[in-house]
């Protein structure tokens, strides 16, 4: 697949998994669309959810002794914090991605049972997740391991919405791994306009992440590989096949900079 629906992956990210899915049909392997049934706003959502779930981030806090918050994290507090009757108010006034990223968040937490139906949710979401490769008989899934390449130093705390396609293999505890295939062209480095995203994408994350490809030239991306429970060895014989297959070798020139 090539968009959790959640964050739009940029030009390159898409073209990099397409070359992935070409190399190893080159390969003798048949690969077909996958639609994921669960989409990064579910994934996102509960992990988010079962993450946050005492409230307040309070685990974190007390885990510092008194050491101080990193900026990249403050903005979590922040939101964690923020009193419960205000959060209604603010989803008015913010994108709708921003506004399920408020709703993860309760001050004071959630109640036990709340929390043990988001167990559940996962329970189910892993069932779901097997029952659907089953379907399609399935040995591994491919797909961009992140949408957008490297950051800005200091920026993740802004753009945490990007690591959604991270979260899929958290959530189900599936093996996962990441191949590097290629590296952003001077043509790729811009992000797409509000009209060209889905009606739910067109917020405050596009300004961010239009500057997050500005000069990425260079930059590497790489796609995800996903097999079932228990099938370590497939992921692995996946990546293989990927890395024989693509043959990347490039040395990446945005770093090559800076050792100039």
């Amino acid at each position: 697949f090539l968009t959790d629906d959640w964050f739009e992956p940029c030009e390159a990210a898409k073209r990099g998994t397409m070359e992935a899915v070409k190399a190893l049909e080159a390969r003798g392997h048949c690969c077909v669309p996958f639609q994921i049934p669960t989409d990064g706003w579910h994934n996102y959502g509960l992990l988010g959810a079962v993450n946050a779930a005492e409230g307040n981030m309070r685990s974190f806090i007390e885990a510092l002794e008194g050491e101080d918050v990193i900026p990249q994290y403050k903005l979590l507090l922040i939101t964690a914090n923020v009193p419960n009757f205000l959060r209604p108010i603010i989803k008015c006034f913010v994108g709708k991605r921003k506004g399920h990223l408020l709703d993860l968040f309760k001050s004071g937490g959630i109640s036990v049972y709340s929390y043990w139906q988001k167990c559940a949710d996962i329970l189910q979401m892993r069932s779901t997740w097997s029952e659907a490769v089953k379907s399609k008989n399935l040995d591994a899934v491919i797909y961009p391991s992140l949408p957008l390449p490297a950051l800005h130093h200091g920026t993740s705390g802004d753009i945490t919405a990007m690591f959604s396609y991270m979260f899929i293999a958290n959530l189900l505890q599936w093996p996962c791994g990441a191949v590097p295939v290629t590296t952003i062209r001077e043509e790729e480095q811009r992000y797409y306009d509000k009209s060209q995203l889905p009606a739910d994408q067109r917020d405050e994350y596009v300004s961010l992440t239009k500057q997050v490809m500005e000069g990425s030239r260079g930059l590497p991306l790489s796609v995800g590989v996903l097999a079932p429970m228990w099938r370590d060895e497939v992921c692995l014989r996946v990546m293989q096949e990927i890395e024989e297959g693509v043959m990347f070798r490039e040395e990446p020139s945005a770093y090559l900079k800076e050792k100039k």
